[in-house]
């Protein structure tokens, strides 16, 4: 489908496009930073969960202010804001006043608060910006370019920290945070579906956590990905110190390790529509787990001499499926939760998965500080693992409710 058909999609794209490519510079260059500075698993596991708990503290109060007010101003200032929080990390080693793990665990909270309201306001504003019976093969293209940028973002960050050090790459981090705001700053405003009312903020929050425990496939999901992420937060936040220390990698084969996780994510995006259409949603989110699991396994055996297969390889797999799981799960969320509830509902389910990410993050970084890195990956694998056995017995497993459609 040719998305020029789509008024305002072109932009909206660019803008994301940019701000996932910056996400993914994040994920290489503020991590090394620390582990460069500290050493300490904890320390990075800790970096891990402050970037996340800003959603667990606040983001019911997030999801109700994006179906409040408009979305697209949200996505704006939130980028703007990450721009300069992160931009005050290189300044600070300019300046000569330096680094300390305090103010890059602040920048974490700030940009992961920031984050969260851009996601859940994006994922709304989609659905304003495109055909409801369009919205699968939108989100492909946006998981298409997606992989894109975690194929280019870790590479560009690794050559950044092998010439000019890891506050360099947070320069270029930020810049594309700025590029992302004056993107979508050009979008011409849409008729935007918000929520009317003189209610408290508060008040309002509680309507997205009833309708997700109330909907059956949106519980399930809740549920079944908040234990995934779970394992996801122990293996997610020492990827950096098994690059270094337990793959001794010099930081451009890390970037290409990382890239190898978005090819994965471009596969499963241009195969993500056929899936779904065969399947169904909830069928393809179990794949997608499947394959996750296959790939955070392959990559907890690496090995100095092997990480071009194992590490990169199983970088690759779980790239695809955590992309299959994600297009899925969000096309479902998109199609059942009423549009002007969208927001809500999303940062209640993030309350969920992120908290969940957040503690695995600190629980892999006390196992890996104790008993080693490769020791808390193997954890993860086994996380991992038992949520691929458990989805069987969830309403995922069965076909998608009345008046879904993954063909459309």
């Amino acid at each position: 489908m040719r998305v020029g058909g789509w008024r305002g999609f072109p932009l909206y794209w660019t803008g994301r496009a940019a701000s996932q490519f910056g996400d993914e510079i994040t994920i290489l260059a503020v991590p090394w930073l620390v582990a460069e500075a500290t050493a300490s698993p904890f320390a990075v596991g800790a970096l891990q969960a402050f970037s996340l708990l800003p959603v667990v503290l606040f983001g019911f109060l997030l999801g109700a202010l994006s179906d409040r007010r408009s979305r697209r101003r949200s996505m704006i200032e939130t980028d703007v804001l990450r721009f300069v929080f992160l931009a005050s990390l290189p300044i600070a080693v300019v300046i000569g006043v330096g680094t300390s793990i305090t103010h890059v665990l602040i920048v974490a909270f700030i940009a992961g608060g920031c984050r969260s309201l851009f996601e859940a306001s994006s994922h709304a504003f989609l659905v304003d910006l495109v055909p409801a019976k369009d919205i699968v093969v939108a989100n492909a293209h946006m998981s298409f370019t997606e992989g894109i940028a975690i194929v280019a973002g870790p590479t560009v960050a690794g050559v950044l920290i092998a010439t000019i050090g890891s506050s360099g790459a947070i320069v270029v981090d930020a810049a594309t945070f700025l590029l992302s705001a004056a993107t979508i700053a050009l979008i011409y405003p849409v008729r935007e579906r918000l929520e009317q009312t003189g209610r408290s903020l508060r008040a309002a929050a509680r309507d997205g956590l009833h309708f997700m425990k109330d909907h059956r496939q949106v519980r399930a999901l809740t549920i079944v990905l908040s234990l995934a992420n779970f394992g996801s937060g122990i293996f997610g936040g020492l990827i950096v110190l098994y690059f270094q220390q337990t793959l001794a990698l010099e930081g451009w084969q890390a970037g290409l390790a990382y890239a190898a996780n978005g090819v994965g994510v471009v596969v499963a995006s241009i195969l993500s529509v056929r899936f779904s259409r065969r399947l169904g949603f909830g069928r393809t989110v179990i794949i997608g787990l499947i394959s996750t699991t296959a790939g955070v396994a392959l990559f907890s055996i690496a090995t100095s001499s092997t990480w071009v297969v194992s590490a990169a390889g199983g970088m690759a797999i779980l790239g695809f499926g955590v992309t299959l799981s994600v297009i899925a799960s969000t096309s479902l969320r998109q199609q059942v939760i009423p549009g002007e509830l969208l927001g809500r509902v999303t940062a209640s389910y993030r309350i969920f998965v992120s908290g969940s990410m957040a503690v695995g993050a600190l629980a892999g970084g006390i196992i890996g500080e104790f008993a080693g890195v490769r020791a808390a990956l193997i954890v993860g694998v086994l996380v991992y693992a038992f949520v691929a056995a458990f989805v069987f017995r969830t309403p995922l497993n069965e076909a998608d409710p009345v008046g879904v459609s993954p063909s459309a």
